[in-house]
């Protein structure tokens, strides 16, 4: 459990948090999808906003739910529910969608998901998506990476684009002292170009993008692509 807990630094979800909030008001209600293990639900309670966090894995979802148990927060919830089947009408304020938790399905399961999400919004509301971006991962497009972390916990992935359906594929071996496994991961990656496009036929008319969580411009170079989507 304190593998999942810790991967991810504190600082960078509130840094995360911090540029969601420039775009939210006071008493907002937020869905976040794709939550795992809440931590941005959670920075959200703790600074006074309602939130449900949903996730389609049961053991993230229970990680979540143990953290705000203990740091007893009354204004967040976690669910374990599939984005593709969110049952949601005009409910929230803002739904954010964090650090490449969009693509894992085909081209039309992914720009209906954005439709689902544009249904669940109220009026003035808005979408956040944070993905990696295409062009940046094609042009320094890393095959292999190897990593030991602090636990003593090594992982070794190998990666493989596929140029037709714009997919790239993981094969991530884990190894510890108590685990051993292997999975593979398949994740869809997308253009500027072809997001905006996405958003526009969801329904979204005003949009802003940026290449990282300090409002820098998007450009080619950028590591990621955050577009947001005015209802």
């Amino acid at each position: 459990m304190k593998y999942f807990l810790l991967s991810q630094k504190e600082e960078r979800t509130k840094v995360q948090v911090d540029f969601v909030e420039k775009f939210l008001k006071k008493g907002s209600y937020i869905l976040d999808t794709g939550c795992g293990i809440g931590r941005h639900s959670i920075e959200l309670a703790k600074r006074g906003y309602k939130s449900l966090g949903i996730d389609s894995n049961p053991l993230y979802v229970n990680i979540a739910r143990e953290t705000k148990n203990r740091l007893q927060l009354e204004n967040v919830e976690f669910e374990v529910m599939d984005m593709r089947e969110i049952p949601f009408e005009n409910t929230f304020d803002a739904i954010i969608n964090m650090w490449s938790s969009f693509g894992y399905f085909d081209d039309a399961t992914n720009e209906n998901i954005i439709l689902l999400f544009y249904k669940a919004l109220k009026k003035g509301g808005f979408l956040l998506i944070d993905i990696e971006n295409r062009d940046y991962i094609l042009k320094y497009f890393i095959r292999e990476t190897f990593k030991e972390k602090e636990d003593g916990v090594f992982i070794l992935e190998r990666r493989k684009f596929d140029p037709i359906t714009s997919v790239v594929s993981t094969h991530r071996y884990i190894l510890g002292p108590n685990i051993r496994k292997d999975y593979l991961r398949h994740i869809r990656i997308y253009s500027l170009t072809e997001m905006i496009n996405i958003f526009k036929r969801a329904g979204f008319n005003r949009l802003e993008y940026f290449g990282n969580y300090n409002f820098e411009k998007f450009h080619v170079d950028s590591e990621r692509i955050l577009i947001i989507g005015f209802k």
